[in-house]
């Protein structure tokens, strides 16, 4: 089930021959020495298929999602941040503290319009670069708003949660840990790479 969903959503970018470029991010001052640059999409579609992904927990953070202006309690499990050879790619869940099935959809992680994750980010050498979810326009309508290679945020989760994912520029080399952040939640700290 899980390799079906990679399938859809990289399919989805196929589709649409997507050019990706790196986010530039907005909030708080970030310093990024990551260039910009392009992609084709059958390379990330092929990315997202053949990755494996792990699902076991290598850090954690509870908190609360703001819920159209009311708290739900979450958790967020990282399960991997993979270092390949020219992007990152972290592999997190999301999953009610209470076990029960809860509407989850904010726009914590994103700017409105958008429900996604762009905001997530890997901190590296204490704040010296900060990394973002890759965003990219449709090259047959570059009027459109700017779309990301994250996971959209769901309408629902529960106490299993929903595996969720972020393509990332490529670390700088060396990098063995980083922090991940999460508006609204507690960073992350110390959060091993793989490779």
């Amino acid at each position: 089930m899980m390799r079906g969903s990679r399938i859809l959503a990289a399919a989805a970018l196929v589709v649409g021959g997507a050019l990706l470029a790196g986010c530039t991010g907005t909030p708080a001052p970030v310093h990024s020495t990551a260039a910009t640059r392009t992609l084709r999409a059958a390379d990330v579609a092929k990315k997202i298929a053949d990755t494996e992904l792990s699902t076991a927990s290598i850090a954690q953070a509870d908190g609360a999602l703001s819920v159209n202006g009311a708290p739900v309690k979450v958790r967020i499990d990282v399960e991997s941040v993979r270092s390949l050879a020219d992007s990152t790619l972290l592999t997190w869940r999301l999953s009610t503290v209470s076990g029960a099935q809860e509407k989850v959809s904010t726009f914590q992680f994103a700017v409105a319009p958008h429900l996604d994750t762009r905001n997530v980010a890997l901190v590296v050498d204490g704040g010296a670069t900060t990394l973002r979810p890759y965003t990219f326009r449709y090259q047959n309508d570059p009027s459109q708003p700017t779309s990301c290679l994250c996971a959209t945020i769901p309408s629902a989760s529960d106490g299993t949660g929903l595996q969720l994912n972020a393509l990332m520029p490529a670390l700088p080399a060396g990098t063995k840990t980083v922090d991940v952040s999460f508006p609204g939640f507690d960073v992350m700290k110390g959060v091993p790479v793989t490779r």
